[in-house]
């Protein structure tokens, strides 16, 4: 690059010759031709439109670097198609890296042909280098035909389940998520045929106290005990809350603690998603996982995947019908008086529900007679949650023909003068209200105040022990019209004499605490008090 000088000197065959110089200057007005790659070769991948696309960049087609005139090496590149690059007046611009719209079009072309143009720091005109890109659709994006995949998410009982997040993924990588509609629908539509795909719902929805009830607890317990075998399979599928392959009295504390506020939600979700028509054998439920996915392989056309969405410890899904009435002794307190208050469910298979006290009473202990618990964590404000359900559902000890529900006790001491029915009531606050028939329905729940009860009234009463199965310890309470020395005795299955526990039982309820029963098995128990007897069964684990 430069000026220059050349001499030339001519001559003819008589001896005659002349020289002459001539000038010239070299200039670098030409960038260097770029060294391409002659045939590329590029797949298209699914646009999202039912047909196929693909990207080229410059840089796929530079085979060697460049230098300039100077010996600096040639880093600029631009795309173009040739068709573009061939027009009349184009101007070829640094940056423009790619080409992002190849196509179904030049895939029925078969060939694209581009334009590799070269720039350096110079501003010299840029020089080109002229490329083959073949286009190929392996997958058949560009044969014209999708499927789709679409379904309906629905509870057991046909109601429509909206916004349940469907996920879908696939075998080219391409996932999708939809939730579902109004009506429970979902689809995914024009999808690329011959791949594989995988429908996976997830309903992050927070636990309902209004449809997990007391009256669940009652039916898994049934269950449980042979009692009330379920009716339908996704009975068991909504009982094994914890996903364990096996139902249980865990699953039923996990659901009491639900209840009673003291975990907002059950481990893994509160629900269920279980592809629809899956055959579950009622004999033995759990041999096999419970199917939450649908597969979809070398698609073909339109595929349906329905789902049921099953609550977990839903089990009855029963509505409130007739109130389920405690019976509560209704009395004048005075200031500073002490006073026991038993919220009694005499003909109540369970119940549930916020005990609130009024500013005039002051809480001193609370507890259960029944299998069940207790939220104390606003006692503080005169808020109890209650939840009781009947020992085993067992029927009534002899002589307790009239008794079969659970018992809430109350200590308290009263600040004010008032009767028990102005400082005591239920309500929704911390658990909601539920009174669960001996049938097994579920019901409102109201309290009952009797306001003419004598203690010549007061029945005998032996209830069921708590917990039942027994591990290390139970309790068993019962109740006297009479104050007296009365005799509690454990017997095994064989009828031998394992304890012996002799109290001065006062009218009204007593609790004993009983542990080391020897070997697991069947054992019964037996209160002997005056004329009073009655015998209870239990399980020792």
């Amino acid at each position: 690059v430069g000026d220059h000088a050349i001499r030339v000197r001519a001559s003819d065959g008589c001896g005659n010759f002349d020289v002459q110089i001539i000038e010239f200057c070299v200039t670098a007005d030409k960038s260097p031709t770029p060294i391409c790659i002659q045939t590329l070769t590029v797949t298209l991948m699914n646009d999202g439109n039912g047909g196929g696309m693909a990207a080229i960049w410059a840089s796929d087609f530079i085979a060697s670097p460049i230098e300039d005139c100077f010996g600096n090496v040639v880093d600029k590149y631009s795309l173009y198609r040739s068709s573009e690059a061939g027009t009349a007046g184009f101007t070829p611009v640094a940056g423009v890296l790619g080409i992002d719209d190849i196509d179904c079009d030049d895939f029925d072309n078969g060939t694209v042909n581009v334009r590799v143009y070269a720039f350096d720091d110079n501003g010299s005109t840029p020089d080109y280098c002229e490329v083959i890109v073949e286009v190929q659709d392996n997958m058949g994006w560009c044969d014209g035909s999708t499927g789709d995949l679409s379904g309906l998410i629905a509870t057991q009982n046909n109601e429509n389940v909206a916004g349940v997040e469907v996920n879908l993924t696939s075998s080219d990588g391409m996932d999708q998520s939809v939730m579902t509609l109004a009506n429970g629908t979902y689809t995914f539509s024009d999808l690329p045929l011959n791949a594989d795909y995988t429908v996976q719902p997830v309903f992050d929805a927070p636990f309902n106290p209004q449809n997990v009830l007391a009256s669940d607890l009652v039916a898994g317990i049934g269950q449980i005990l042979g009692t009330a075998p379920f009716a339908s399979a996704y009975q068991f599928v909504a009982a094994d809350v914890n996903q364990d392959a096996s139902f249980d009295v865990f699953d039923i504390l996990a659901g009491q603690r639900c209840i009673l506020g003291l975990d907002e939600g059950f481990a893994g979700g509160n629900w269920f998603m279980l592809e629809a028509g899956t055959s579950i054998n009622m004999s033995n439920p759990y041999a096999e996982a419970f199917p939450e996915v649908f597969n979809a392989n070398d698609l073909q056309g339109s595929v349906t995947a329905d789902f049921v969405a099953v609550e977990k410890m839903n089990l009855t899904g029963a509505t409130g019908r007739t109130a389920q009435l405690l019976n509560v002794d209704d009395v004048q307190l005075e200031s500073g008086q002490l006073r026991t208050i038993v919220l009694d469910g005499a003909q109540v298979a369970g119940f549930q529900g916020t005990i609130e006290l009024a500013a005039g009473l002051e809480l001193i202990s609370a507890e259960i007679v029944g299998e069940g618990g207790l939220n104390l964590n606003r006692a503080g404000e005169g808020m109890i949650g209650v939840l009781v359900r009947t020992p085993s559902q067992t029927p009534p000890a002899s002589g307790n023909a009239e008794r079969s529900g659970g018992l809430v006790v109350l200590e308290v001491r009263a600040t004010t003068a008032g009767k028990v029915s102005d400082l005591i009531s239920l309500s929704d606050a911390v658990v909601v209200r539920e009174g669960v028939a001996l049938n097994g329905t579920s019901n409102s729940l109201d309290l009952a105040f009797n306001s003419d009860f004598a203690p010549a009234t007061a029945q005998n009463a032996l209830y069921q022990n708590t917990p039942n199965p027994v591990v290390n310890t139970t309790s068993i309470s019962f109740e006297l019209a009479v104050a007296g020395p009365a005799t509690l005795t454990v017997q095994d299955a064989a009828g031998r004499l394992v304890k012996t526990v002799k109290i001065d039982a006062v009218a009204g309820l007593n609790q004993v605490e009983l542990e080391d029963f020897g070997a697991a098995g069947a054992y019964s128990y037996t209160l002997v008090s005056g004329d009073f007897t009655a015998t209870r069964q239990m399980i020792i684990e």
